[in-house]
């Protein structure tokens, strides 16, 4: 039969050997990470995209034929070529263009937005007039150049 006291000391060796295996694995853990942790400096990198032109397709003035004295609305396809959105901030004519039959462009802009590579319609309210213009004007099918400016959304 085991004494009162030896089953305390059976009790106690248990417990102090219990609490130095914790204190070893604490201890070997701490280590262990301490083996595995350090920090450095430097400068990391980044590249900015550069920015593609958007293209510009036939534009159509849709509220109607053009005569003296009248004003219409136009349109303008942009393509976005580029990675990321844009919106349309302004079309103008190019400057220096000499339009023919007294026609008359207002600068616009519309804000249009426009995906990545996706292709959207920009309606130009009353951006074309005709002044006063002669009879050889009758029937004729006008190019007006515009520059579309572009920034991203």
């Amino acid at each position: 039969m085991i004494s009162y006291k030896a089953l305390v000391r059976r009790r106690s060796v248990r417990r102090g050997v219990i609490v130095f295996a914790a204190a070893t694995a604490a201890l070997g853990s701490g280590v262990a990470y301490a083996a595995w942790t350090s920090s450095g400096t430097g400068s990391a990198t980044a590249t900015a995209a550069t920015a593609q032109a958007p293209v510009v397709t036939g534009g159509a003035v849709t509220t109607g034929l053009l005569y003296p004295g009248a004003t219409g609305n136009a349109a303008v396809s942009v393509k976005n070529p580029n990675a990321y959105p844009v919106k349309v901030t302004s079309v103008a004519l190019v400057p220096g263009s000499a339009l023919e039959c007294a026609l008359g462009f207002v600068t616009s802009a519309p804000m249009t937005q426009i995906a990545s590579g996706a292709t959207a319609t920009v309606e130009l309210t009353g951006a074309v007039t005709m002044g006063n213009a002669d009879n050889s004007c009758q029937g004729k099918t006008f190019s007006i150049p515009v520059t579309v400016t572009i920034a991203s959304a």
